[in-house]
């Protein structure tokens, strides 16, 4: 039994007339007059009484009514949800860049997502790891760039994709300044301008991958972000550590940025929700795997 047939009968249940329910189907009173004869044969029995002045339901067609709208609403219901995952396919995915990455990795990546998907529009934020979690575990957006270590809850997912050197920032009047590389014995003890534990992984990742475990320097200053971090270091607060990616964007008057003498580098991830069915989110978490292939093997 083709929809077709249903249409047809449910239309002219509805206005037990042939001339307006031809007109709202949007075909001609005969070729509906043969739809319904035709609906009729598949069903081995008649739906309507009809002569010249009337249209009527069967016993049968009134029976059989209901269980005909039921199905095409159902019909309705797949088509529209068919409609919205194609939407979808060239819809929308929402990602929060971690602002230490600058123009690191994840733009590079997001960068090529676009140019292979040009209909798909990626609506981008940007927050501290912790804020990109939340973000993610309360849906409002897809996918998270984020500093390691997390602590996140089971229904999501996150995977490391790359890494990204640090840097050590220096006032330029600093005896680091005109060094060509530092290690960490030449600041140890030095005070730091840094930002607040509580913004995620990234302040426990440099921590230990420039100081190790077992050694915390004195916070003198805590600043909102990278900019306000190298600002304060121009004043002469003290020294302050951040990633090369986000000192790319950053060129503030009176600091030095040097490079250590054995590349220090901190992960790299991204954060999504396992029940997240976007195909968009879908899509990017195909192309991320076969871009970074690519780059492992260059």
């Amino acid at each position: 039994m083709e929809l077709r047939g249903l249409r047809y009968f449910v239309t002219l249940a509805r206005e037990l007339n042939f001339g307006k329910a031809a007109k709202l189907m949007h075909i001609t009173q005969p070729g509906l007059s043969q739809g319904i004869k035709t609906f009729e044969r598949q069903l081995g029995f008649p739906v309507f009484e009809r002569n010249r002045q009337h249209v009527t339901l069967t016993a049968a067609g009134k029976a059989l009514l209901p269980a005909a709208q039921r199905l095409l609403e159902h019909a309705n219901e797949v088509s529209q949800l068919a409609n919205d995952l194609a939407q979808k396919e060239q819809g929308a995915l929402v990602i929060s860049h971690t602002q230490s990455a600058g123009v690191g990795l994840p733009y590079t990546i997001m960068s090529s997502f676009r140019a292979a998907h040009p209909k798909l529009e990626v609506r981008v934020l940007n927050g501290f790891s912790s804020i990109n979690i939340d973000r993610v575990a309360s849906r409002q957006i897809d996918l998270g760039f984020v500093r390691p270590p997390l602590e996140i809850t089971d229904d999501l997912t996150s995977v490391v994709i790359g890494h990204d050197s640090v840097v050590l920032a220096v006032p330029t009047g600093h005896r680091l300044a005109d060094a060509p590389s530092v290690i960490t014995a030449d600041f140890i003890d030095e005070p730091l301008v840094y930002f607040a534990p509580e913004a995620g992984g990234l302040w426990h990742s440099i921590m230990n991958a420039v100081y190790g475990p077992g050694h915390r320097p004195e916070i003198v200053r805590i600043e909102p972000d990278e900019a306000h971090m190298l600002a304060a270091v121009a004043e002469g607060a003290g020294l302050t550590l951040i990633t090369e990616s986000a000192a790319d964007m950053l060129n503030v008057f009176g600091v030095v940025l040097k490079r250590f003498h054995d590349p220090t580098k901190v992960p790299i991830g991204i954060v999504w929700r396992r029940d997240n069915l976007n195909p968009a989110l879908g899509k990017f978490l195909k192309f991320a795997q076969f871009f970074l292939s690519k780059e492992n093997t260059a």
